[in-house]
């Protein structure tokens, strides 16, 4: 039994556990594994397929690609949002790289953390700015988080939010700011 689950995690390497794998691994059983994901899914902290069998995302990442990826160690990972993707470093007690572009032009933005997530460096753009959108309704994943990106400068997030009917509701951070919103959501995630 002891390889069993090495045996399950390698089998599907980079993709989320189904509910069979983890009663496998945890020897809870099936049904009851499913009513727990659900339960986490009522509290907006997963998001599952209508069949509750496959996890689409668990805060801070996702399966599908969003335009902010997290390279954590070895791994290329698909964050939910900008302030999601700042988090990751602090989550896992780590520094990472993270690449995303501009949501109003499309240029490159990449940068890394250092001090285990405490502090950015390697900025591709010294003015690059996060907004902070608060609209949630449902699930951050489906109502703000595709809002909360990354903007090359201001001017690009004026023009973006100019541009947007309705009107945004929300906040422009620097990314130091944007760094510590990311840091205090995630950085006790992982803490045991």
């Amino acid at each position: 039994m002891a390889d069993r689950p090495a045996a399950l995690c390698g089998q599907r390497k980079g993709q989320p556990p189904r509910p069979g794998d983890v009663a496998d691994q945890t020897g809870i059983a099936t049904a009851r594994v499913v009513a727990l994901l659900r339960n986490l899914q009522l509290r907006d902290l997963i998001g599952l397929d209508p069949d509750g069998e496959v996890i689409r995302y668990a805060y801070p990442f996702t399966e599908t690609p969003t335009g902010h990826r997290v390279e954590l160690k070895a791994n290329a990972l698909n964050a939910l949002c900008a302030v999601d993707a700042l988090g990751v470093a602090s989550m896992y007690g780590t520094d990472i790289t993270v690449e995303s572009s501009c949501r109003q032009c499309g240029q490159k933005i990449r940068f890394t953390t250092a001090d285990k997530g405490r502090a950015l460096s390697d900025l591709s753009r010294t003015e690059a700015v996060v907004w902070y959108d608060l609209a949630y309704s449902d699930s951050a994943a489906a109502s703000c988080c595709p809002a909360i990106a990354f903007f090359c400068s201001d001017e690009h997030l004026r023009q973006w939010l100019n541009a947007k009917k309705p009107r945004r509701v929300g906040v422009r951070l620097t990314l130091a700011e944007a760094l510590q919103l990311g840091r205090a959501i995630f950085g006790p995630v992982l803490v045991t």
